[in-house]
C-alpha cells in the first residue's frame, strides 16, 4: 500500500513519489519514486529512497535529495554506483542529468531554485 504524496514536473520528466508507510532501521520514511523521461519510459523506479527526518516527506526539499541522486553523473561518485544502470539510465546520466541537476540545488538568496510545479 501507498499513498501519492507528489507528482511533479521536472523539465518534461515526471517525478512522482509515494509514501509506503514503511521506515528504514535509522528511523527515516521509505518513499517510492518514479521517474519517468519526457516519451514516458520509466528511467528510474524504486521504493528505497529513505527521507531525511528533517523535512516533511511531501516537500520540496525531499524531491531535490531524491532528484541529487537521480541525477548524478558519471565523475561524481564512485563508477561502481553505475554498474547496475540500463543502458537508458546511463545515456540519461551522460547526456541529461547535468542539466536537470539544478532541481537538486538548495535554494538561497543568490540562488533561487526552479519551482516545482504539479504534473497536469
Amino acid at each position: 500500500m501507498s499513498a501519492l504524496l507528489r507528482d511533479v514536473n521536472v523539465d518534461g520528466y515526471r517525478l512522482t513519489l509515494w509514501d509506503t508507510y514503511h521506515t528504514n532501521n535509522m528511523g527515516k520514511y521509505v518513499l517510492r519514486y518514479e521517474f519517468v523521461n519526457p516519451e514516458g519510459g520509466v528511467l528510474f523506479s524504486g521504493r528505497d529512497f529513505a527521507a531525511s527526518p528533517m523535512h516533511a516527506i511531501d516537500s520540496d526539499e525531499v524531491l531535490r535529495a531524491l532528484l541529487g541522486f537521480l541525477t548524478l553523473q558519471p565523475g561524481d561518485t564512485d563508477a561502481e554506483y553505475f554498474e547496475g544502470y540500463t543502458p537508458e539510465q546511463r545515456d540519461f546520466a551522460e547526456t541529461s542529468a547535468e542539466e536537470l541537476s539544478i532541481w537538486a540545488v538548495e535554494p538561497d538568496e543568490d540562488f533561487p531554485a526552479p519551482e516545482f510545479v504539479n504534473w497536469a
